[in-house]
């Protein structure tokens, strides 16, 4: 009876030794990551997106070219509506000079946040790459910092598309939809950069919003999660420690998935890579 107490023991410390260890390694690896994210000033990528929308899933597959300082960003959809083009510099100052690649067949300036532009999209232009996420993660860390061993779990080595990365899964305990009483005025995506949530979250389960610059006035009550997600999965690619892929579900299942392809760190750019009279380009 002693040796089979013993032996449970040991197992017991082993199982304990091995969980702290993997905990342990996900942060570690996690910690990387924010930490090469913030060297990136510029960075070119294809990234393929499937975002929920009440009960269905929009795909969009585009391609983008983006310098942090100063902002200057271009981007290319590829699917579903191949060719069409939005670029910002300091030419348009907030604005976004969009070949629509449609109706009304020219040119036009739009403002990045209006629901022309993100109409069936979770998140505006300025969000792409992996400065946003990267926040969101590293405030999520923050918040969780005296338990990070039981919101993070390393799930191991794997191949994704013919990379080598790390798999690690973040579960939030602390999750929940919550009635948020407002302190102060704000529009939509203003309230969700402070709160560090989707502002689709806002609209999704506050219908009385239904753009992104809405104005939301002191006092108004608002269903929202706690958190940006219930649940993360992330594949980070061993060399850089940057994301390749990552799946983010909340209190409904999947909310959103992006696949990055064909990263490219600190590219040096030239003006006529943020230049409308760039032959590669449409406009």
């Amino acid at each position: 009876m002693q040796v089979i107490k013993k032996i449970v023991s040991v197992l017991l410390f082993v199982f304990l030794y091995i969980s702290v260890s993997f905990s342990q390694n996900a942060v570690d690896i996690s910690n990387k990551m924010f930490e090469n994210a913030k060297k990136i000033n510029t960075v070119i990528f294809k990234i393929v997106s499937k975002e929920r929308f009440g009960s269905d899933y929009k795909l969009i597959e585009a391609y983008f070219k983006k310098q942090s300082t100063p902002i200057r960003i271009y981007y290319k959809q590829l699917k579903p509506n191949y060719g069409a083009e939005v670029l910002i510099n300091e030419k348009y100052s907030k604005k976004a000079l969009v070949n629509p690649n449609s109706f009304p067949w020219i040119n036009v300036v739009l403002d990045p946040m209006s629901k022309s532009l993100r109409d069936g999209q979770h998140h505006s232009i300025y969000d792409a790459g992996f400065d946003y996420f990267i926040k969101i993660l590293s405030e999520l860390f923050e918040k969780n910092k005296n338990d990070l061993q039981n919101l993070v779990n390393y799930k191991g080595e794997i191949n994704y598309n013919n990379i080598q990365c790390y798999k690690i899964e973040l579960n939030n305990p602390s999750f929940q939809i919550i009635k948020y009483k407002v302190q102060g005025n704000y529009t939509v995506n203003s309230l969700a950069s402070k709160l560090n949530i989707c502002d689709y979250h806002i609209i999704e389960r506050n219908p009385a919003f239904k753009e992104y610059t809405d104005k939301i006035t002191i006092g108004t009550i608002l269903n929202i999660p706690s958190d940006y997600s219930k649940k993360l999965i992330l594949v980070i690619n061993k060399i850089t420690y940057l994301p390749v892929y990552m799946e983010i579900y909340d209190d409904k299942g999947l909310f959103e998935q992006y696949q990055f392809n064909e990263v490219k760190i600190n590219h040096v750019f030239s003006e006529n890579d943020f230049s409308e009279t760039n032959k590669e380009y449409g406009f």
